[in-house]
């Protein structure tokens, strides 16, 4: 008896054990890589732009079709969640390699450095040395020189310490820089955090805006040349790190607060708040450059338009709740900028561009409010703003309509519950003309001439 429950425990484990071997040499058959390359085969990507291009499939293109696609769905189904969440980090580096021969030059360039990370580096430096005047207020000549020998050592950095640049690209400096901006803001937060206000307390806030920009700076520099994140990812660090304090801001200015503290440490915790949120969006979702970049100008569109409203209810009627409509277009105009980019996947120049151009829409907006001599702020202000989101959106629409058309082309467009397609063939009017009129007897089928329209809809 006791040899037979011996047997059945043994067995039973044999059992979990072959299971569980099974299970893990199914989830070892079913790899990122794998998924990558079977979604982006020759035959399944032509037909696949056939369709994005609205052309018309044969039936063995339409079979063909709908059983590679539940290949696809039932392999991304098997895969683990290891694996998804790599195809979804390599995606775009794998879709370069269809590219062909611009895959083959290296993805790693000589790091150069150009003339504005000169100029950005003297301008931290001589902005710590003038804080260090700040504070000791030196006479003659050594006010001078202060700023100008810290001006002149950061960017000596590279002679001083070169193994601390070495293998670095421009991401690490974009990540640096980032950090010493942002440590200005949080640094002088502090400052006065501890200090309040006043003549003596504003040198001391000086001084922990410099270690605050020196803190963060080398910090982002060795994450990024540790971690490697990606450009997005330090960009969503950029966005919040400055929304946070504003939003800060924003809620004190509501609340009526008027004390130094209370107002600093507001602008503190918003940042702290904004980097650990910005940290989280990043996770969920891989942003790129681009799409950060057109997620700023879309909330600082919507935030020029907050204080145009602002401006004209201040003429009515004065409250410090007022201060919110801003506030409240900043989170409006980021939540749906990044609603908008998803899937999009807007490159640096893509980016960049509606940047640049809703820019030069706003100055134009100001031009026509200088030609119109409006004394209203709420014109010189909601004016440009308008005019800089138009420009914004009307550019990010044809980008948005060019990308989502090529990443169709590269099996992006899993994860639709359904596919909807539309065909209008004005043409068959002319050949549903020339078909010869018949009668129609009962039992018999009648004739179907051409449609003009079809839409298709398939789960």
């Amino acid at each position: 008896m006791k040899f037979s429950n011996v047997s059945l425990i043994l067995s039973g484990f044999l059992l979990v054990m072959l299971s569980f071997v099974h299970n893990a040499s199914a989830q070892g058959l079913y790899t990122a890589r794998g998924y990558w390359e079977e979604s982006t085969k020759e035959t399944y990507r032509k037909i696949k732009t056939k369709e994005a291009n609205r052309e018309l499939l044969t039936n063995d293109e339409k079979s063909y079709l709908a059983d590679f696609e539940n290949y696809l769905k039932n392999y991304w189904e098997r895969m683990s969640d290891e694996e998804k969440e790599l195809y979804e980090n390599m995606l775009d580096t794998w879709n370069r390699e269809l590219l062909g021969p611009i895959a083959s030059e290296p993805l790693q360039k000589d790091f150069d450095w150009r003339g504005r990370d000169r100029a950005i580096n003297v301008f931290y430096g001589v902005y710590y040395g003038a804080s260090l005047v700040a504070l000791f207020e030196p006479d003659g000549a050594a006010a001078v020189g202060i700023p100008l020998i810290t001006g002149g050592l950061w960017v000596l950095g590279p002679f001083v310490n070169p193994k601390k640049y070495q293998n670095i690209d421009r991401t690490v400096i974009r990540a640096s820089n980032t950090g010493k901006f942002l440590g200005l803001i949080y640094g002088g937060a502090l400052g006065y955090t501890f200090y309040g206000g006043g003549d003596n307390n504003d040198r001391g806030a000086f001084l922990f805006s410099s270690l605050g920009s020196i803190a963060l700076g080398e910090l982002g520099f060795q994450m990024q040349k540790r971690k490697m994140l990606p450009e997005g990812h330090i960009e969503m660090f950029r966005h919040y790190g400055i929304v946070g304090p504003w939003l800060g801001l924003s809620l004190a200015g509501a609340l009526g607060a008027d004390d130094t503290r209370v107002v600093a440490g507001s602008v503190l915790a918003g940042g702290v708040g904004g980097l650990l949120f910005a940290n989280r969006q990043a996770k969920k979702y891989n942003y790129t450059r681009g799409d950060v970049e057109n997620i700023s100008t879309l909330s600082l569109a919507t935030t020029g338009l907050g204080f145009a409203v602002a401006a004209e209810t201040i003429a009515d009627d004065f409250s410090n709740a007022i201060i919110l409509i801003p506030a409240a277009g900043t989170v409006l105009g980021t939540l749906a900028g990044q609603k908008s980019v998803k899937g999009v996947y807007l490159t640096n120049r893509q980016g960049s561009t509606i940047a640049f151009s809703a820019l030069g829409a706003g100055l134009v907006g100001i031009g026509f409010a200088a030609l119109i001599q409006s004394d209203a702020p709420a014109v010189w202000i909601g004016l440009p703003s308008a005019m800089a989101l138009a420009t914004q959106q009307i550019i990010f629409s044809r980008f948005k309509k060019e990308n989502l058309s090529r990443n169709l082309s590269l099996g992006k467009d899993r994860d639709l519950p359904y596919r909807l397609s539309f065909d209008l063939t004005p043409g068959n009017y002319l050949v549903n003309k020339r078909i010869p009129a018949t009668g129609y007897l009962h039992g018999t089928t009648p004739h179907v001439s051409n449609p003009l329209a079809t839409v298709r809809l398939s789960f």
